[in-house]
């Protein structure tokens, strides 16, 4: 089971790997704004209203606030899928040269 989990990291971590990740990210994020939305435009048209602007107005303006935030976290999120990992060292808390000190 571990050499397949390896496998799996070992190619999400190709091009055609994270292109796969884009994939499912893009179509998850799709399908939950398209439910979305429409309860979107309904609030926005219900405050609107509440505040004496049309129903219309109120959609419109929330329909596009909301895509310009789902657009600004699915652009970050597309970034952060391909910008490169960071491999750090594991550095041990107690160095070597320190036990032996410790230990003279």
């Amino acid at each position: 089971m571990k050499s397949m989990w390896n496998k799996v990291k070992q190619f999400l971590l190709t091009p055609y790997g994270k292109a796969y990740l884009v994939l499912i990210t893009l179509t998850k994020l799709y399908l939950v704004y398209k439910w979305a939305l429409t309860y979107v435009k309904e609030f926005g048209g219900e405050a609107f209203n509440i505040v004496g602007a049309s129903i219309q107005s109120g959609e419109y303006f929330s329909a596009t606030i909301f895509t310009v935030i789902c657009a600004y976290f699915t652009i970050k999120a597309i970034i952060n899928i391909f910008k490169p990992s960071q491999k750090s060292e594991a550095t041990p808390l107690i160095k070597k040269a320190d036990i032996e000190h410790v230990q003279s």
